[in-house]
């Protein structure tokens, strides 16, 4: 029994350090009035962006769109794997916040690539009119029906990228521990082999995912490198 008050005490004195260590850290940060702004402004714009794509939603599933031909779709199994894809998705979201919460930094530049990943897919959305693949079963996600979504209408058009394949991916590209962002590249490709065998995306959403979150992600710092070099040539 010792032995087992032991591991208790040291338990709760890992647990007590971590706490305080992720406090310091935020405390810490907070002294950086940018970062304060941003932390606080940028949930105000998620909630704006949601009562925006309310009234999009609509009008991209009144619209017609063009189907396209997929032959890559035909290699997947048609399943249903809505609750596997809320449970993939939200806990991923978690672990990465979780494991990170001592990093604000990482915690603000998630929700800022979330909320760029976010818009740049609206915008693709309403330039691309699209048709869901045939055969397509209706995901369902409890979360975004309540929140982005219609109320009371599920999208099937909303398809060019993938939001989920995206979110994955973007959780991927922030996490800065080697065994996270291993569970974060097999979880992407297990959420791209769910996604398209529900056919509630073409291959193409998938690829233009990967792609379009990686450029909105590594942009910012490409152009700040570029305007620093340009600025030491030009002293």
């Amino acid at each position: 029994m010792p032995g087992n008050n032991r591991a208790r005490t040291m338990t709760r004195f890992v647990f007590r350090n971590r706490i305080t260590a992720i406090i310091e850290s935020w405390k810490e940060e907070w002294k950086d009035k940018m970062f304060k702004l941003k932390v606080l402004l940028t949930p105000g714009l998620f909630f704006i962006y949601s009562a925006i794509t309310q009234h999009l939603g609509n009008y991209v599933e009144l619209r017609k769109g063009v189907r396209l031909e997929d032959k890559l779709l035909s290699i997947f199994p048609s399943l249903d794997f809505s609750m596997p894809i809320f449970i993939l998705l939200y806990a991923s979201l978690s672990v990465l916040v979780l494991t990170h919460l001592s990093k604000p930094r990482v915690i603000l530049r998630i929700m800022e690539m979330h909320l760029l990943v976010a818009i740049v897919r609206q915008a693709c959305i309403l330039m691309v009119a699209l048709e869901p693949p045939a055969n397509i079963i209706v995901l369902r996600d409890v979360f975004l029906e309540n929140t982005f979504y219609p109320h009371h209408t599920p999208l099937t058009k909303d398809l060019f990228f993938s939001g989920h394949v995206a979110s994955i991916w973007l959780y991927f590209l922030c996490a800065q521990r080697k065994y996270l962002k291993v569970y974060l590249a097999i979880a992407t490709c297990l959420m791209s082999f769910m996604v398209l065998s529900m056919r509630i995306h073409y291959t193409y959403d998938v690829y233009g995912a990967v792609f379009f979150t990686s450029l909105i992600y590594f942009a910012p710092t490409s152009v700040r490198n570029y305007y620093v070099k340009v600025r030491e040539q030009v002293s």
